[in-house]
């Protein structure tokens, strides 16, 4: 049997606020905006919401224009309900999702989460080792937050 690869394009955040996500992801972690158009969705294949919803999508792009691309789509009309507050302090449970992203400036990314409200910090700047899957040890500087969406952010950039 012939191995048939699937490509990961693209993962798509579901939110209330767009806003402050632009912020987040476009403005401090420098990614493009690669779409930004007001769509309207059937509910046939995205179940959430209702049929025939005015909808938001922004699609923004890191380093490759055909991978590793970010969604963040938003109901205008009608609004998807809000979410129920998370309990403090925030752990990640099962069924939920981590995103690990890579920036060259973590330090820089951390000092501008400060002033957002809504962002949740769980580690400050640490280095990390990890062992490289062909032997040898990867050293990352990181930090991880829940952003003002309650989605959880593990931002890495390699070290020597």
């Amino acid at each position: 049997m012939n191995k048939v690869p699937t490509d990961f394009r693209r993962v798509t955040m579901m939110v209330n606020h767009m806003e402050p996500a632009l912020t987040i992801y476009r403005d401090i972690l420098g990614m493009d905006v690669y779409y930004d158009q007001e769509i309207v969705v059937s509910g046939k294949g995205l179940p959430a919401g209702e049929p025939d919803s005015k909808t938001r999508l922004v699609i923004l792009k890191c380093n490759d224009p055909y991978i590793g691309m970010m969604g963040i789509m938003q109901y205008l009309d009608p609004p998807l309900p809000e979410p129920d507050p998370r309990p403090v302090p925030n752990r990640v449970k099962a069924g939920e999702i981590v995103f690990v992203m890579h920036n060259d400036n973590v330090e820089a990314a951390y000092e501008k989460l400060q002033g957002i409200e809504g962002i949740e910090m769980v580690a400050e700047p640490h280095v990390s080792e990890f062992p490289k899957a062909d032997g040898g040890v990867f050293r990352v500087m990181g930090i991880s937050f829940f952003d003002p969406n309650g989605y959880f952010i593990e931002l890495n950039q390699f070290v020597e």
